[in-house]
């Protein structure tokens, strides 16, 4: 009994850094200061994105976007199992907040040079910096076999990503596909070790509250991407000129993207969590349709670039793929949030991705401003026209249809 309770209390002292029962789940500043990091990288990322169009361009974006994407979901994870109240773990946000900095500021020629090799490198270090320390805090505790299985899937991965960062931009873009891939991959599957096992369920459990508001905050946060894109090309036109529709477009969108992600299923996310068999995971799913999300609305303050440069102009197709791409990417990403997390289909989301690609190719031919226009009155259907049929929520894993 006496050998029992002193483990209990070895325990105890060794998860020091663990969040407790009783520490409030509410979001922390600190997390609100992290999330306008991911800004910068948005940011950066649609501006290279218009930078030079192209296929290869486009998937090099897209691999640098899930990798600034997999820094923010482990980040989240991270204040969600450890106390963000502690002085160590805020030294561990700001460091990460640094790194993804780093990597910000090497993303438009991270494929040209050694830029790859900033932001390689920032990747990398960010990632074991936080697991050396997190594999200390938590000597002599259970949990820290956690740590440790994360901190040596980083080390295979960091390989790829550190040698593909001296090789030529196709091998480069083969390597780093391949080290995000197996990033996601293993943290699907609980960072599984020969002889080690992976972690399970327990292990990998996560707060419903908590890590539901990361997602909203988060996506709401992005949102002001779009307008950003709007103002910075604005310059000083007069008020009622075709520069002055192009924004309020943009805004329109906002308002439409914000009220299609938000209505009836994301209020239910955390309580979708908390009574699912296999919490962590079902976190990590949603995690993945935001990344498709939030792709689209890269997207689309990359087509809010191209229109407000030449609004009236005749656009390529590959600058028209874009400006339609965004609002199509982030349906398909909100249905399979809904599917996936909740069982629910919401078919006025398909519907919309077809009627979008539809009114995209009988409006080809016309202006960019105009198509621009032709998929914001769109996109206001299907947020704002009511709703009906039955609710959508079910904790259960029984598909609920409407529309």
């Amino acid at each position: 009994m006496c050998r029992e309770r002193r483990g209990a209390v070895s325990q105890a002292r060794s998860g020091w850094i663990l969040r407790g029962q009783e520490t409030p789940r509410r979001i922390s500043y600190l997390e609100l200061l992290f999330d306008l990091g991911l800004i910068v990288a948005l940011t950066r990322l649609s501006d290279r994105l218009t930078g030079a169009l192209g296929w290869d361009h486009v998937l090099e974006t897209l691999v640098l976007l899930a990798a600034i994407w997999w820094v923010w979901t482990v980040t989240a994870y991270t204040t969600d199992w450890y106390d963000p109240g502690l002085p160590l773990v805020q030294l561990i946000v700001i460091g990460v907040l640094f790194g993804g900095l780093l990597m910000s500021l090497a993303v438009s020629s991270a494929f040209e040079g050694r830029n790859g090799v900033a932001f390689a490198g920032a990747y990398v270090g960010l990632h074991l910096c936080r697991g050396l320390i997190l594999i200390t805090a938590l000597r002599g505790h259970a949990l820290r076999m956690r740590a440790m299985r994360v901190l040596v899937w980083f080390c295979v991965t960091g390989v790829l990503w550190l040698v593909g960062a001296f090789l030529p931009s196709t091998w480069r873009l083969v390597f780093w596909a391949v080290a995000i891939t197996t990033d996601f991959a293993v943290g699907f599957f609980g960072y599984p070790l020969p002889r080690f096992g992976r972690s399970g369920v327990e292990e990998l459990r996560v707060g419903g509250e908590h890590l539901s508001e990361r997602y909203r905050q988060m996506f709401i946060v992005t949102l002001g991407e779009i307008i950003l894109v709007g103002v910075r090309q604005y310059g000083d036109p007069p008020f009622i000129s075709l520069k002055t529709a192009g924004v309020l477009l943009l805004f329109v969108m906002t308002v439409t993207m914000w009220r299609i992600y938000i209505v009836y299923v994301a209020e239910h996310f955390a309580t979708g969590i908390d009574r699912a068999t296999n919490p962590g995971r079902i976190a990590l799913v949603a995690a993945y349709a935001h990344l498709v999300m939030v792709a689209g609305v890269v997207l689309v303050a990359a087509g809010g670039d191209i229109v407000a440069k030449d609004p009236t102009g005749s656009a390529d197709p590959t600058q028209l793929s874009v400006v339609v791409a965004g609002p199509v990417v982030f349906l398909a990403g909100r249905t399979v949030y809904a599917l996936v997390v909740f069982r629910a289909m919401l078919w006025r989301l398909p519907i919309g991705v077809v009627a979008l690609v539809l009114a995209a190719v009988l409006t080809r031919d016309l202006p960019p401003l105009a198509m621009n226009a032709v998929i914001a009155a769109g996109m206001m259907v299907i947020a704002f026209v009511p709703h009906f049929g039955r609710p959508v929520y079910r904790t259960h894993w029984n598909i609920c249809t409407r529309w």
